[in-house]
């Protein structure tokens, strides 16, 4: 009988990052060990993506610092799979929301005094510039706009929109509006004061998915890095889903491995798990 030579199974070609709470420190800031991580991934012939919440806008600063400036991102929890060229932003795939559905969640928000916006690309139009609104701007460099409901729906339809709960005292009227949400939007909580809200079945998820789809890449041979809820959908697309250390018992359960906290070099040794991983195969 002839021999048959056994093929080692493919390892890991892509690994989507989540940013806040993953790739961000507590205090904003990217670990130096993070970035050599990255490096040293993408040395390997291993393609790094961020996969968030954010926009273009407020991911640029840390792709940059990444080097992953001209990188494909998943952006706005799905709703956008875009990268940076010379000339602009060049988009993937896109699934924006319905003008309709979007002023629905800014009227009830606002009934609920709560801080709402819709992201349009690189705008941000608010109704107005609460504290709450004021602060994500802080943190995100982005710049809220002030309009009208005619301004905003005049524009382009929205890829998100965001509702924030001014401290924990506001956080029953945010589950209030996600239980009361439509069918035809998804919430998710990104975080236990931010709800993200986005065209119906749109999340991280999904949005991976049209990436992995162009690259040819099955899921098997991706990996995902999270520590938050609205993880849950990007790990279901990948074949090794990583939890961080401080995620919360259903994130990690969720996952095939939970690494260290963003504190305790989550991001660098699930990389470097994944790349032994890949070599033992």
């Amino acid at each position: 009988m002839a021999c048959v030579a056994l093929r080692r199974a493919p390892g890991v070609a892509l690994v989507a990052l989540d940013v806040d709470g993953t790739v961000l420190t507590p205090d904003g800031g990217i670990a130096e060990t993070t970035r050599t991580a990255i490096a040293e991934a993408r040395r390997r012939g291993v393609r790094v993506v961020l996969a968030s919440s954010r926009g273009p806008v407020a991911l640029a600063r840390i792709q940059e610092e990444l080097e992953l400036g001209d990188e494909w991102f998943v952006g706005f929890q799905g709703a956008l799979v875009a990268r940076r060229t010379g000339t602009g932003i060049e988009v993937l795939a896109e699934t924006p929301m319905p003008r309709c559905a979007a002023a629905t969640v800014e009227r009830e928000a606002s009934a609920r005094d709560l801080a709402v916006g819709r992201y349009i690309g690189d705008r941000w139009r608010v109704p107005r510039c609460t504290p709450a609104i004021l602060r994500e701007a802080a943190g995100t460099g982005e710049e809220p706009i002030e309009s009208s409901a005619a301004d905003r729906d005049a524009d382009a339809a929205p890829h998100k929109v965001l509702v924030i709960a001014d401290g924990p005292t506001q956080v029953p009227q945010l589950h209030d509006l996600a239980a009361a949400l439509r069918p035809e939007v998804t919430g998710t909580l990104s975080h236990p004061e931010f709800l993200e809200v986005t065209a119906a079945g749109v999340d991280k998820g999904h949005g991976l998915r049209s990436l992995l789809g162009h690259l040819r890449l099955p899921p098997d041979q991706a990996a995902a890095v999270g520590d938050g809820l609205n993880d849950l959908g990007l790990f279901s697309a990948v074949g090794s889903p990583v939890a961080m250390g401080q995620a919360p018992e259903r994130v990690r359960a969720a996952a095939r491995w939970v690494t260290g906290s963003n504190v305790e070099d989550g991001v660098a040794r699930a990389l470097a798990h994944l790349g032994a991983a890949a070599a033992a195969r």
